[in-house]
């Protein structure tokens, strides 16, 4: 297993996403882990790629009937506060960014052909939200032949979306690993990869 064949994916750790329910107390690791998780695929030399929504004012590019719970009004337009990338999880000079403008990562972006062309095999994947963007692109990369690992410390969601998310995909379309695990256990997520890759 060869460092530059892993991706960390950070999916939509911005501003609209993570201001409504930074005050849960189910979350309260989540910038942490996620400023570990960083830190350690840098270290490490992982090909480092930030996903973040983008949509136009007027809606135009928005989703057909999808209203997120608790927001009156469409979040993520570009060019807004809440459209920027949360301040634990800005991306460095260099590092991918890819927009997008459906739950999927993959869909309509040039994430399959920037892995692709990177030789990227398995992809490190955190973010908001668990049972939404997080699982819609782990559920692209794996029968894309990724091998997606979701760092389910360093995502985030309600509890019980988050919990039946992990309890209902694990082992289906994605394996779920923790920061804790990347550093403190690093044997064994090596061996999960190399068993799949």
């Amino acid at each position: 297993m060869k460092p530059e064949q892993i991706a960390l994916m950070l999916i939509d750790i911005q501003n609209d996403f993570w201001d409504p329910i930074h005050g849960d107390p189910a979350l309260k690791s989540f910038p942490e882990n996620v400023k570990k998780l960083l830190s350690i695929s840098r270290e490490r030399g992982y090909n480092i790629v930030h996903v973040r929504s983008t949509f136009q004012p007027d809606r135009s590019d928005w989703m057909l009937f999808y209203r997120p719970e608790g927001r009156g009004q469409t979040p993520c337009i570009n060019g807004t506060e809440g459209f920027e990338f949360a301040d634990y999880a800005k991306p460095k000079e260099g590092e991918k960014i890819v927009e997008k403008k459906t739950f999927d990562a993959f869909i309509n972006t040039n994430l399959d052909f920037h892995l692709k062309s990177h030789g990227i095999k398995t992809i490190l994947i955190a973010g908001l939200e668990t049972s939404v963007c997080v699982l819609f692109t782990a559920n692209t990369a794996y029968a894309r032949k990724y091998l997606p690992l979701v760092v389910s410390d360093a995502c985030g969601d309600s509890k019980n979306r988050h919990e039946n998310s992990i309890k209902m995909y694990n082992d289906l379309s994605f394996k779920t690993i923790t920061t804790g695990q990347l550093t403190d256990d690093y044997q064994s997520v090596k061996e999960l990869i190399e068993t799949f890759v």
